[in-house]
C-alpha cells in the first residue's frame, strides 16, 4: 500500500471547505495509492460484481474530458455565444471532473442523466436524490450544468479496463434499456456508499432494465491531483 500522505493533496481536499466538513462528509484525508486486489476487495463490501467492476484510466481520461471542453468552448467563444451558456458549460467541465458520479444512459450509449457529488446535500443526510430526481424515470434535475452532455458511453469505456486487465467495448454489454454508470472510489467514501445505495434502490424500482456499470477512479483521481513531484516518487515505488 502506497502512501500519499503529502501536503498537495491534501491542500486540495480541504480547499473548498473545512477539515470538520470534509470528515462529517465522509472524505479520506490521507489517501493511499490501491493496488487492484485491494480495489477488488472493496468491491465486495458492496456486493458489486465482478463482471462489471472496471477501473478508470490514470490520465487519459481527464485529458480528454478537457480536450473535449476545450474545443466547445472555443467554438462558443468565436461564435461570441451565450454567457450564461458559457459559464455553464465550464462548470459542467468541472462536474464531469468529480470524484463521485452517477451516469445513465439508453440503449445506443447516449447519456440522458448524470449527477455528481457537487450537488448532493451534505455533510447530513448525504442525499443524493436532488430535487427528488430518482423518484420519475428516467431521472431528471434542472441545474443546467448537468443537462449538458457531452460524452457517451462509448467514451468511458474506451477510458476504462476491467479489474481482470481486459478491455469491454459497448458491444460487450447485456441488453438492456438503460446503462447505468456508478463512479466510485476510497477517497469520498461515504458518499460513494451512499450513491450506490440509491442508484440500487433507484433501479429496483424502475419499470425499465437498467445494467449497472462500477467505474472506480480512486487511483485516477490521486494522479491528477498530485504535483510532479509526487509523481515520480510514485512512479519509482510502483516499479519496485
Amino acid at each position: 500500500m502506497i502512501k500519499l500522505f503529502t501536503l498537495s493533496i491534501i491542500g486540495i481536499l480541504i480547499s473548498s471547505c473545512g477539515l470538520t466538513y470534509k470528515v462529517l462528509l465522509g472524505v479520506d484525508i490521507s489517501p493511499e495509492w490501491n493496488t487492484e486486489k485491494q480495489i477488488v476487495k472493496q468491491a465486495k463490501k458492496y456486493s458489486i460484481p465482478i463482471s462489471y467492476n472496471l477501473l478508470l484510466d490514470t490520465a487519459s481520461y481527464k485529458r480528454d474530458v478537457k480536450y473535449i471542453y476545450a474545443d466547445a468552448l472555443k467554438v462558443l467563444e468565436i461564435n461570441k455565444g451565450d454567457s450564461s451558456h458559457l459559464a455553464n458549460l465550464k462548470k459542467a467541465r468541472n462536474d464531469d471532473l468529480q470524484p463521485a458520479q452517477f451516469r445513465l444512459f439508453d440503449q445506443t450509449g447516449v447519456e440522458v442523466f448524470k449527477l455528481v457529488n457537487c450537488y448532493i446535500d451534505p455533510p447530513i443526510p448525504l442525499n443524493w436524490n436532488v430535487e427528488g430526481c430518482f423518484d420519475t424515470f428516467p431521472p431528471k434535475i434542472s441545474f443546467e450544468a448537468l443537462n449538458i452532455h457531452m460524452f457517451s458511453l462509448e467514451f468511458l469505456l474506451s477510458h476504462a479496463t476491467h479489474i481482470q486487465q481486459q478491455k469491454i467495448a459497448f458491444t460487450d454489454l447485456p441488453e438492456a434499456d438503460f446503462y447505468g454508470v456508478i463512479i466510485w472510489n476510497d477517497c469520498f467514501k461515504r458518499p460513494s456508499r451512499r450513491l450506490i445505495k440509491t442508484v440500487r434502490e433507484f433501479t429496483d424500482k424502475a419499470d425499465k432494465s437498467i445494467a449497472l456499470i462500477f467505474l472506480n477512479n480512486h487511483n485516477q483521481f490521486l494522479w491528477s491531483v498530485l504535483d510532479s513531484e509526487s509523481k515520480e516518487k510514485l512512479k519509482k515505488e510502483l516499479q519496485e
